[in-house]
């Protein structure tokens, strides 16, 4: 399965969207570190792996929508990803 080609504009404003994001979901709840992000490369099925632009781990159904709004405003790809287990 060949990953979806990536959007160099979207790309572009990581930390703009990263600020963002923080607002919806304050806290540690949006990670934006290279470090940190390879953590989410894969889940358990390590087939396919792509290091995320950003995580958001939202704690209510409110973050979860507000976080898909902005996203699609944004013109921006979610990944929605359960427990890492595959």
């Amino acid at each position: 399965m060949l990953m979806p080609k990536p959007d160099q504009s979207v790309i572009d404003r990581r930390a703009e969207l990263a600020a963002a994001l923080r607002d919806i979901v304050p806290g540690e709840g949006v990670i934006d570190s290279d470090e940190e992000l390879r953590a989410f490369d894969c889940d358990g099925l390590m087939a396919y792996k792509q290091v995320p632009l950003i995580v958001v781990l939202p704690e209510t159904t409110q973050q979860v929508s507000a976080i898909l709004s902005f996203c699609h405003a944004n013109n921006v790809k979610i990944v929605p990803r359960g427990a890492g287990t595959g």
